[in-house]
C-alpha cells in the first residue's frame, strides 16, 4: 500500500515539474544551494541601459569592452544607434490661473 502512495506522489511531482517553466526550476535549484540566481537577460538589459545613459560619447563602454577583452571575456551588448533625446525645459514661465489667497 505504501508503494502505491509513493508512486502516486512521484507521478504527481513529475506532472507538476513538467508544467513548470525550465528557467524557474533552474532558479529554484540554484537558490536551494545558496547561490544567488539572476536572469542573464535582465542583467544585460540593466547594463545596457546604464551604459546608454552615460553622456561620455561611448568612452566608458569602450573602456569596459577593452578591459573585458583583456580578461578574455566579451561584452555582447548591442549599442543603440542613438540614445533617446532628452526633453528640453519649457522656456516660458508657467502662469497661475485664478486667485491666490
Amino acid at each position: 500500500m505504501t508503494k502505491d502512495l509513493r508512486k502516486d506522489l512521484l507521478r504527481q511531482m513529475a506532472e507538476i515539474r513538467g508544467r513548470l517553466d525550465p528557467k524557474l526550476v533552474e532558479r529554484a535549484k540554484l537558490a536551494a544551494f545558496g547561490k544567488v540566481p539572476y536572469d542573464r537577460d535582465v542583467a544585460k538589459e540593466a547594463v545596457s541601459r546604464f551604459l546608454d545613459a552615460r553622456d561620455d560619447g561611448g568612452a566608458f563602454r569602450r573602456k569596459l569592452e577593452d578591459a573585458l577583452r583583456r580578461e578574455g571575456e566579451a561584452l555582447d551588448l548591442t549599442p543603440d544607434a542613438k540614445p533617446e533625446p532628452k526633453e528640453t525645459a519649457h522656456l516660458l514661465k508657467p502662469r497661475r490661473i485664478g486667485r491666490i489667497a
